[in-house]
Formats: structure tokens, C-alpha cells, sequence
């Protein structure tokens, strides 16, 4: 009994230790504040809300590309004098090349379309290769117009971007230095221009797409974006619903200050003003490059359809997190006017005296 008691006494002072994230404590005490000052209840965040920011399965995101119409040895046998393409084409059909990832051949394609077009250039004069050359040039066309097509298998296949846009168990940190993400956001944006650019400029090298991915991977605060976009919606929806009940109409019933509405200033002052939105100002900082990047990744050509869908809830769409985020943005601040202007208590207006002192 005495072991079993030290036991449960263990359990519980290791439960106690594990404290939520300073963003989830403040987003929670904001909410609980301003429903004790104006009686009304809210519904509390729902961590399972987060799964509809997962992305879909692999094996639904990757196209299938059709192999090259012409023999790999019928070019290696009637192109000798073009051995940068019959590097490339050997390179392709061995062992490695053939379970080469989907980053390193969008790569590969882009230099095997550049050789290609060199052994053309070098054949041009020769009229015994006039057939030949019709079917490089046949290939060619056929291998630009499959670069889009590689490209989404390359950000699909990849565990970089994955783990990029996958959602994050906590929240941006609270911290009074601000968070960076610059080079994540950056290469988000720069691999979206590379897929748009096609297939009138090839692919960049392997080293510069490996850069990319690798950005990404390094990146902690996408993950946590999404879930502080996610939390900070729900807590401002909570909020304006709150202060838009129709029993807040008569805390200032003759347009003045009320004893009521005092502490409700202070909530305003203290917890919204002091706390959420310092976080808010960060998720924008953030979320804006980051929204960007999804939008341009989302405009490239021959998207499919699981990935322009799932782009769609993250930032691409009407109906978008990072949207409905937004709208919450003004629907809260109009609220909080209304409510402060119908006390004369708004910042400007005569009532406005900041936080009482006994806050």
C-alpha cells in the first residue's frame, strides 16, 4: 500500500512538471478571463482539429511518367561523338540511376535535356544523321514536356517538404526575440519558382535543388505555424463570439464606463493586448512569406490533385487556415471596438484610462 501510494505521489508530480507551451497557457487564460468578466462560456481548443492539416498519402500525391521512347542502347550505339549525353544516359540506366530519388532526377533531367540538345547542335551538319536527329528532337520535346511532372514527384516524394508542412504538436514559442524562418520560407518560394519557370528554363543543378530541400527540413516553424494559425483562429473565434452576445450591449447602458467594463478593459489591455496579440504579430511576421510560398507552389502547372487540395486548406484557398485566419483577425478588432466604443472606453475616446490599478 505504501509503495503503490509513493507510486501515484511519483505520477502526479511528474504530470504537474509538464507544462503546456507558454502560447497555449496564454490563448487559454485570455479566453477564461474574458468569459468570467462577461458570464458567457466557450468551447475549449481541440487538439484533433489539427489532423485535417495532414497531407495525404504519398502514393496519392506522385504522377506517373512515362519511360523514354527511345532505347537507351540505340543512343548510346548511334551518338559517339556526343559522350556528355552518353554519360547521362548511362548514368540513368545503371543500378543507382535507376532507384535515383525523385529531387536528384528532376536534377538529372534538366541535364539530360541540356546534353541532348549539345549532341544536336554536334550532329546538325552530319546528313547521315538527319534521322537521328528528328528523334532527339522528338525526345526533347517529349522530356520538357514531363518536367512538370517530375517536379511534383520530386516535392511529393520528398521527406523534406513532408516534414515542412506537417503540423507541429505546440505552437510558435512565446519569446521576446523574434523567430526566424527566412531561409525556409525562401526555399519554399524559390523551389515554386523553379516549377513555373518550366519548361522554358531547365531544372537547377543538384547541389542548389539539394539546398532547397534541405531549407525545408531545417525548418521547425512551418510545423509550428500551422498549429499556432489553428489555436489562435479558434481562440479569437471564441473571443469575438463572447464579446458579440447580445447581454454585452447593456454592460455600458448609458454609453458610460461601468465598474464591469473596467475589468474588462484591463482584459483587453493585459491578456489580449499584452499577450495574444504579441503572438498574433508574430504568426503574421512568419506567416506571410509562408503563405506565399504555399500559394506560388500551388500555381505551378499539372499539379495533383491531392496536393492543390491540401495546399488549398493550408493557404491557397477562399476557404484556406491561413484565410479564415485573417478574417478572424478584423471580425476580433471590430468587436473589441464596438464593445470599448459603446463604453466610451476605445483608445482615443474619454473613458480610455489603460488598465486599472487593481488589475
Amino acid at each position: 500500500m505504501r509503495l503503490l501510494t509513493v507510486i501515484i505521489g511519483l505520477c502526479l508530480l511528474l504530470t504537474g512538471c509538464e507544462r503546456m507551451p507558454l502560447a497555449v497557457r496564454q490563448m487559454d487564460n485570455y479566453l477564461d478571463r474574458l468569459g468570467r468578466v462577461l458570464e458567457q462560456q466557450h468551447a475549449h481548443y481541440d487538439v484533433t482539429q489539427l489532423s485535417r492539416y495532414r497531407l495525404p498519402e504519398r502514393r496519392d500525391r506522385l504522377l506517373d511518367i512515362a519511360p523514354m521512347r527511345i532505347s537507351l542502347i540505340e543512343l548510346l550505339v548511334d551518338t559517339q561523338p556526343c559522350k556528355p549525353m552518353q554519360q547521362r544516359v548511362s548514368e540513368r540506366n545503371s543500378i543507382l540511376g535507376k532507384v535515383m530519388p525523385w529531387s536528384h532526377r528532376l536534377a538529372f533531367e534538366g541535364e539530360l535535356i541540356r546534353a541532348i540538345e549539345d549532341c544536336i547542335t554536334t550532329l546538325k551538319d552530319d546528313p547521315d544523321r538527319d534521322e537521328l536527329i528528328v528523334e532527339l528532337n522528338q525526345l526533347v520535346t517529349e522530356k520538357r514536356a514531363q518536367l512538370h511532372g517530375v517536379f511534383w514527384n520530386a516535392i511529393n516524394a520528398s521527406e523534406e517538404f513532408e516534414y515542412y508542412l506537417r503540423f507541429a504538436n505546440e505552437p510558435l514559442p512565446v519569446q521576446d526575440q523574434p523567430l526566424e524562418d527566412r531561409l525556409g520560407a525562401q526555399a519554399l518560394q524559390q523551389l515554386a519558382m523553379v516549377g513555373q519557370s518550366m519548361p522554358a528554363q531547365l531544372p537547377p543543378s543538384r547541389p542548389d535543388l539539394d539546398a532547397h530541400f534541405l531549407a525545408l527540413y531545417q525548418s521547425d516553424r512551418s510545423s509550428q505555424l500551422i498549429h499556432s494559425l489553428s489555436r489562435l483562429t479558434h481562440t479569437l473565434q471564441q473571443a469575438t463570439t463572447m464579446l458579440g452576445d447580445p447581454s454585452v450591449a447593456k454592460l455600458c447602458p448609458m454609453g458610460q464606463p461601468t465598474s464591469q467594463s473596467r475589468i474588462l478593459l484591463n482584459v483587453f489591455v493585459l491578456f489580449y493586448a499584452g499577450e495574444i496579440q504579441p503572438q498574433m504579430a508574430q504568426v503574421q511576421r512568419l506567416g506571410r512569406p509562408w503563405a506565399e510560398g504555399v500559394m506560388q507552389l500551388s500555381s505551378v502547372p499539372e499539379i495533383p490533385s491531392a496536393t492543390a487540395d491540401y495546399l488549398a486548406v493550408l493557404a491557397a484557398g477562399e476557404s484556406s487556415l491561413w484565410t479564415h485566419y485573417q478574417r478572424q483577425i478584423t471580425a476580433h478588432s471590430e468587436a473589441w471596438q464596438r464593445v470599448l466604443g459603446n463604453c466610451g472606453m476605445r483608445p482615443g475616446q474619454t473613458g480610455w484610462q489603460g488598465p486599472a490599478p487593481d488589475a
